[in-house]
């Protein structure tokens, strides 16, 4: 059984609060968030800040030191974005036994970086490696859609072209930003054959840290064995971009930090 620390412990606390106040916080402020007195909160920040973990801005509140560049920068040449979406796109394939591939937002669009071949006999082709197009029509690219930079949203708004491929297609930006909103409340987008008949997919986001969105891993079915498998397939693409995201250094906390 392992023995916890609680200087240590509570330190930890103190540094995962002031992360989600890039204003800075008070001494006060801190003590009241992790709940220690003053003077323990006092000689705890004034330790982080010695070494380089906090630092005092000129309004007199503490923010994150340059120590944690370092440490953020050396966690993430450990885990290896890149590496890290492969693993989680061989296991949503391997569980799934559907094709899945992650996407990123390149040139304007989605675009596949990494594609694994699902397993079954009948499965979706026509996939490869720099696909990209009708981004708002695929789950991959509503993911991203949904929760890029909102400069980056309104030109691509400005710039689609919203002729619908199927009879299921998505024909304006109004009904466009309508599920958008709705992907955000969910988690994870979906398309029910609006970029191929008898082809769903269901896709969610991969957050680093902060609340930035890197990628998103996607799968693709034949409508008919989708409809059977629905929440299975979804439940299996969040769970797995999830996990993925918390490796990554996201907290799903960052997403909704306190003024």
């Amino acid at each position: 059984m392992s023995v916890t620390i609680q200087s240590v412990a509570r330190a930890l606390n103190i540094l995962d609060t002031i992360s989600k106040h890039p204003n800075g916080l008070s001494i006060k402020e801190i003590a009241e968030k992790v709940e220690l007195n003053v003077s323990t909160t006092h000689h705890l920040v004034g330790t982080l800040e010695r070494d380089g973990y906090t630092q005092r801005l000129e309004s007199g509140k503490y923010c994150l030191g340059h120590a944690i560049s370092r440490l953020y920068s050396s966690y993430v040449e450990t885990v290896n974005p890149l590496n890290t979406l492969r693993l989680a796109v061989e296991e949503l394939a391997e569980i799934t036994k559907e094709t899945a591939y992650v996407c990123t937002w390149e040139n304007d669009g989605a675009v596949i970086q990494v594609i694994v071949e699902g397993s079954q006999a009948v499965r979706v082709g026509g996939l490869y490696v720099g696909f990209m197009g009708n981004t708002h029509l695929r789950a991959s690219g509503k993911a991203l859609l949904a929760f890029i930079d909102e400069d980056e949203l309104e030109h691509y708004f400005s710039t689609a072209d919203f002729t619908p491929l199927t009879e299921n297609s998505v024909r304006s930006a109004n009904e466009l930003s309508v599920q958008l909103k709705r992907i955000r409340e969910l988690g994870y987008a979906l398309d029910l054959g609006e970029f191929a008949e008898e082809v769903n997919c269901v896709a969610a986001p991969v957050f680093a840290a902060g609340e930035a969105v890197i990628a998103v891993l996607t799968i693709s079915a034949p409508a008919g064995r989708y409809i059977q498998n629905e929440q299975k397939y979804i439940d299996a693409v969040t769970k797995i971009s999830n996990n993925t995201s918390a490796i990554l250094g996201y907290l799903a906390s960052d997403t909704k930090n306190e003024v």
